[in-house]
């Protein structure tokens, strides 16, 4: 919900500005932040972290985790750390500018229990961006696919990635992970109503390094929306930790 004076975004539990950041607070963002399963996770990875939405949002659901968030726009970052000034659980969270996975610290970033990204997917053939939102909605270096190739030398042992796509190229990165040695553990098709299409897809996957991942593939659906402006009771109960009239 956004204060009269537009320039915070509140949750129940705290509040974020995001009028500087490359990417604006919006439903991709809560979802994957909502939806990801943690299971315990103690170093979490937040790439594209923008604001710091989904950083602060894990923060919250793992009293355990030390999360780190990572974006190439600076300003974003500049904006997540003066979030984090007032953020109940800063101690746990910090924030880096830099390019992933290129300017990470090997040694720090090594045996991750958890990616997760709301990454860019816009494929416009477009070498050169202008804008910072342009940036983050576009494919350069960081994409879905190239997030899941990077990870792999990043994740523990049983560590997994998850991110939000647009639905119509889920298929195809489900078998580029396969490729790569991931076991696809769990997957929920998104649409606004019932009448729409799924449009997003959420996805997590488990790196299978010499071993099994656990048997079954966890598969859901969600609408957003019953009526216009009216909430699903699924919705509301993935994100009722977070949103106020949830």
């Amino acid at each position: 919900m956004m204060s009269k004076d537009n320039s915070l975004f509140r949750f129940k539990h705290f509040s974020l500005s995001h009028h500087r950041s490359a990417m604006k607070i919006g439903v991709d963002g809560v979802l994957i932040g909502c939806w990801t399963k943690i299971d315990g996770s103690k170093s979490i990875l937040d790439v594209g972290c923008g604001c710091g939405l989904i950083a602060f949002i894990l923060a919250q659901r793992c009293n355990m985790a030390e999360i780190i968030g990572i974006d190439i726009d600076k300003d974003s970052i500049e904006e997540a750390n003066d979030n984090l000034k007032s953020f109940p659980w800063s101690e746990r969270v910090s924030f880096q500018h830099g390019d992933f996975p290129l300017d990470l610290d090997k040694g720090y970033f090594s045996n991750l229990d958890l990616i997760v990204s709301n990454p860019p997917y816009f494929d416009s053939g477009v070498k050169e961006t202008v804008t910072s939102r342009e940036r983050a909605r576009h494919q350069g270096r960081l994409s879905p696919t190239s997030l899941l190739k990077s990870s792999v030398s990043l994740l523990s042992s049983n560590g997994s990635v998850a991110m939000i796509v647009p639905s119509e190229i889920s298929l195809s990165l489900e078998e580029e992970a396969k490729r790569l040695g991931f076991s696809l553990m769990r997957k929920c098709l998104v649409r606004g109503n019932k009448d729409a299409s799924y449009k997003r897809t959420l996805l997590q996957w488990q790196l299978q390094k010499g071993e099994r991942c656990a048997s079954g593939i966890e598969i859901e659906y969600l609408t957003l929306e019953i009526s216009r402006g009216t909430p699903s009771e699924e919705y509301r109960n993935l994100c009722k930790d977070f949103y106020l009239k949830f």
